[in-house]
């Protein structure tokens, strides 16, 4: 019913890998990762493998039937006797049906698959909410790449038409050859911060093949109207209330310790005494001689109990081991609730330092333009030199790609809270999706050397 509801709202959009195709959206890559994510597709074929234990459980508490036959062909000889020799066909054929009356073993054991299939339907549903975390991952992991690109090649560019203004004044003695070589050794550097910037972006699009089993070249960037709100409730307990109550990693701890229990009990109906009840009909026809008869039909009806006396300690033992099997359990649900508070709360705290860090990123970038334009006043009346001015710019562009940065972890933090506290649907990507800007397109870098 998960893999319905997750797969229901996704559009699938068919994306070609030619590098011809237009770029690809956020939308787009979660719904070619739905259909070919083999994490995902492996997921899924675990919990329809847990979701058969159900029905296998319960044959054992339902009713069997068993038929049977045999034939067999036998020559009889009479040695010594006169008689003559014999050959005939003995044939038969049975059917059996049996219903368990008393077997408390068989009983916990459908219980207990109930609990198996809860864990199973909780872990899948986690992993279709960590494939929406991975799509976003990887989605942004490369418009960070970008920013970090864009920073350098803007810096490189700026530090060029800087030495070739330094270049100029040296030739006419306006400045002395240090600041040329100033200028050009922070040239250098920033070409090395570009040549590594492009092998990053170019690697930062391999994910999305492992996602979706297809190749892009091109996305679309995160628009700039983007709007950086502060997590609805503003309360952190609030937060941590919903993850205990919705949070799949725990609700499947929960049925694991279910599970144990239910597997004490099970354990110790080994002590318990089973009841069968057995019909059973057969017909047989022989072809040799009998005082019975030749054909013969008969029917049986049976009650069977079997109590357990002594079966060398090894139910005690099960026993023993069931109760240390429920004490792990009930220790790790302890641990993965407390993992479940301790990370919501750090994510709540983390979202509204993401909401203060964009906007103080925005803020400092205006101060470091700002502080750039003094800094090359001051260079021009002979109150800076270059360095000051080389390190402002460096500022600067430092100041554009953290910003950047800061938008996207803000965008990744708020998926992660709301997976943790169990509300993450293929709609909070999609509605992601809406501030994904076509005209933003960010395409794969070719790295080169220098």
């Amino acid at each position: 019913m998960f893999k319905v509801f997750f797969r229901a709202m996704a559009l699938f959009v068919a994306i070609t890998t030619s590098t011809t195709a237009s770029a690809a959206t956020l939308e787009e890559i979660y719904d070619l990762a739905v259909d070919n994510d083999p994490e995902l597709g492996a997921a899924q074929a675990v919990f329809l493998s847990r979701n058969e234990v159900v029905d296998q459980s319960r044959a054992l508490i339902l009713p069997s039937v068993f038929l049977g036959g045999q034939t067999s062909n036998n020559k009889r000889e009479f040695l010594g006797s006169g008689l003559p020799d014999s050959e005939f066909n003995d044939h038969s054929w049975s059917a059996v049906l049996t219903q368990p009356v008393f077997r408390l073993d068989s009983w916990y054991r459908f219980q207990q698959s109930k609990n198996i299939q809860a864990e199973a339907l909780a872990n899948f549903a986690a992993e279709q909410q960590a494939l929406l975390v991975r799509v976003a991952e990887s989605y942004f992991a490369i418009l960070d790449a970008e920013a970090a690109l864009s920073a350098s090649n803007a810096e490189r560019d700026a530090v060029q038409r800087q030495l070739e203004q330094v270049q100029q004044r040296f030739d006419v003695g306006l400045v002395a050859i240090t600041d040329v070589l100033e200028s050009q050794a922070a040239f250098d550097s920033s070409t090395v911060n570009v040549i590594e910037a492009e092998g990053l972006q170019s690697t930062s699009f391999e994910p999305l093949v492992r996602l979706t089993g297809s190749i892009f070249d091109d996305i679309n960037g995160l628009a700039d109207d983007f709007p950086v709100r502060y997590p609805d409730p503003q309360n952190e307990d609030a937060w941590v209330q919903m993850a205990l109550e919705n949070n799949y990693s725990l609700a499947a701890a929960r049925e694991r310790m279910k599970t144990a229990e239910r597997g004490l009990k099970l354990a110790k109906s080994g002590h318990y005494p089973t009841i069968d009840a057995q019909v059973q009909y057969a017909h047989s026809v022989s072809g040799g001689t009998s005082f019975l008869g030749d054909k013969i039909d008969q029917t049986s009806a049976i009650l069977s109990m079997n109590v357990p006396i002594y079966q060398g300690g090894g139910v005690r033992s099960q026993v023993k081991a069931a109760g240390y099997d429920l004490e792990a359990a009930q220790k790790n649900m302890d641990l993965i609730q407390r993992q479940v508070v301790e990370n919501t709360r750090n994510l709540y705290i983390a979202i509204n330092t993401d909401v203060a860090r964009v906007r103080a990123r925005l803020r400092g970038i205006e101060s470091s333009q700002s502080a750039l334009d003094a800094t090359q006043t001051g260079y021009e009346v002979g109150t800076r030199n270059i360095v000051d001015v080389l390190n402002a710019q460096r500022n600067l562009f430092l100041s554009q790609f953290q910003y950047a940065s800061a938008r996207h972890l803000y965008v990744l933090d708020t998926l992660r809270l709301k997976q943790i506290v169990g509300t993450l649907s293929p709609q909070d990507l999609y509605d992601l999706n809406q501030f994904i800007d076509s005209g933003i397109v960010v395409s794969r870098t070719t790295p080169t050397t220098r």
